[in-house]
């Protein structure tokens, strides 16, 4: 536990303050030619629509149904994943927890997403202690304690929350929920001023556009 901590605690100094998006009060800074922020491509993101998401943003858990239909409908060379954005107000345990839960309980990762926005949102569930952790897991019916499963795949579970933050950097990812596609292109909510017909529209062009 004492190395666990050290990572959590050296990770914990170096990560964002994330905002919540869906106000429309935002726009990138070129929204008046285009509403999608373009940066420079990330290698190993190609045919990818990766959502960031935080189980603490009252937007990212009112977008989830849309994710899940996005999700079931994408083409056959495109590949759906969720990310956790790692931030101080979930804490670097969150991460931890839901990386362990992807690589090792895949089918159970939406049952983690939900039981995490409810933990939280509706009961007060803390993602910085692994006991609430081991309770949104218990929520989520995962057959193993979160927290056993993290040290028991310690060294993996600490690559793939580092390659995370390495990758929200690269995709300056600053509010949740955010789509990324192909690692190039990156929308909010804020940008269709909250629209979610419009947001819809937006991705599957980008999506389009890209392939």
């Amino acid at each position: 536990m004492r190395k666990l901590t050290c990572f959590m605690l050296v990770l914990g100094l170096a990560l964002p303050v994330i905002s919540y998006g869906g106000s429309g009060d935002e726009k990138p800074a070129d929204s008046s030619v285009r509403p999608y922020i373009q940066v420079k491509t990330v290698p190993g993101e190609a045919g990818t629509v990766r959502v960031f998401f935080s189980p603490s943003c009252h937007f990212s858990r009112q977008y989830l149904p849309f994710f899940q239909n996005l999700a079931n409908s994408l083409p056959a060379n495109r590949q759906f994943v969720y990310s956790p954005v790692v931030n101080k107000l979930d804490g670097v345990s969150y991460a931890m927890g839901f990386e362990a839960v992807q690589m090792y309980y895949p089918a159970y990762i939406n049952n983690f997403i939900v039981a995490s926005m409810e933990g939280i949102q509706d009961m007060g569930v803390s993602t910085k202690k692994w006991n609430g952790l081991d309770r949104i897991g218990r929520a989520a019916h995962i057959p193993v304690p979160v927290s056993i499963l993290v040290n028991k795949h310690l060294k993996q579970v600490e690559k793939r929350v580092v390659d995370v933050v390495k990758l929200q950097s690269a995709l300056k990812i600053t509010n949740t929920p955010s789509v990324a596609v192909d690692g190039t292109y990156i929308v909010t909510p804020e940008f269709v001023a909250g629209n979610p017909d419009m947001f819809s529209k937006l991705i599957n062009a980008l999506i389009s556009m890209t392939d």
